[in-house]
């Protein structure tokens, strides 16, 4: 876990030599739209704020500026140029506050277990990303089916097998579930390239395909494009919570998810429904061959259901006008889950 940890602090370094020229701070006698959030905001968190503010308001989003906030968000100065730190010392004209402060616009929360610990719908909960690149890419065209099951992502088992999640949150963790999917004799092991190579001979329509992206990846700006064409995803919990952003990426194409973290969801998924959901490492086996036997009918009732609970909850956030409103984000910090 420290060796991870240098590991992050390295690449944010380089990142911040690399974009701080892009750093701008605003000077403009506008109002703007002000995030003073506290010093353990992760740098998704700020980033589905962007994405989410940057749909409803037009007014240039400014931060409260620290040197940290700059190494760490110094990157996407270049690619959002609606943003601004704050000039130490200097007045803005606020329209809108967000803050942990009470007297707050909207009163920003990190109490997410307010959402994995019920199934009903929260409105004051903003709804969690995707990979953030995928904001910049726009919408993608859905391709025709011809994968039946995919996964992907990375299996390392020094990160994905620390104990973390099944010790802070009693399911199984990445690592576990990437063992057992191993064993079915459907599987299809193969890279990015080998994917994309093999996807028109359609041999992969009823089977369930693996893709490391230690063997190679496809590009972020193609991903949504070619897991269209994947019936299912099969999801496995991040590395410190089970949310991770493929799911949604998934359901915005209309790919149904299997996953083992449906109350993760707001408002829970619901398995049958939207969903398949797996609890054990016998229920593996089982999902799967559920998954890749169900008729074409069945699968596009589930998929047109997956689709449009990602537009109903997932694809925009409308911002209520009320100062008293607890705005719930998913902050990522164990501290903030457990």
């Amino acid at each position: 876990m420290i060796l991870i940890i240098k590991k992050k602090i390295a690449k944010k370094l380089k990142e911040f030599k690399q974009n701080y020229s892009h750093v701008r701070y605003y000077n403009g006698d506008d109002a703007v739209v002000y995030l003073h959030l506290n010093h353990k905001t992760k740098v998704r968190t700020y980033l589905n704020l962007f994405f989410r503010i940057r749909a409803v308001y037009n007014e240039p989003i400014v931060i409260k500026f620290s040197v940290l906030r700059m190494i760490f968000l110094a990157r996407w100065f270049r690619e959002l140029d609606y943003i601004y730190f704050s000039k130490p010392f200097s007045r803005l004209k606020k329209t809108k506050v967000f803050s942990h402060n009470k007297n707050a616009d909207f009163k920003v929360s990190y109490n997410y277990r307010k959402i994995y610990s019920i199934s009903n719908f929260n409105k004051n909960a903003l709804p969690y990303i995707m990979h953030p690149s995928n904001y910049l890419h726009g919408d993608v065209e859905m391709m025709e089916k011809k994968v039946g099951i995919l996964m992907s992502g990375n299996f390392d088992e020094k990160i994905y097998n620390s104990g973390v999640i099944s010790k802070n949150f009693g399911i199984m963790n990445r690592w576990e579930i990437y063992q057992q999917v191993l064993k079915h004799d459907k599987l299809y092991s193969v890279s990015g390239d080998e994917l994309l190579q093999d996807l028109d001979s359609l041999k992969f329509k009823e089977s369930f395909v693996l893709m490391k992206w230690q063997t190679g990846a496809i590009p972020i700006e193609k991903w949504r494009y070619y897991l269209s064409t994947a019936d299912f995803i099969f999801c496995a919990p991040g590395m410190t919570m089970p949310m991770c952003h493929n799911i949604l990426e998934a359901m915005s194409v209309g790919v149904i998810p299997i996953l083992n973290y449906a109350n993760w969801l707001n408002p829970s998924l619901q398995d049958g429904i939207n969903c398949f959901e797996y609890r054990n490492f016998t229920d593996i086996k089982k999902v799967i061959d559920k998954a890749l036997s169900l008729s074409g009918s069945e699968k596009q009732i589930l998929r047109q259901n997956t689709l449009e609970y990602y537009k109903k909850y997932y694809n925009l956030y409308d911002f209520k006008i009320d100062a008293s409103s607890e705005l719930i984000v998913l902050n990522e910090a164990i501290s903030d889950l457990t």
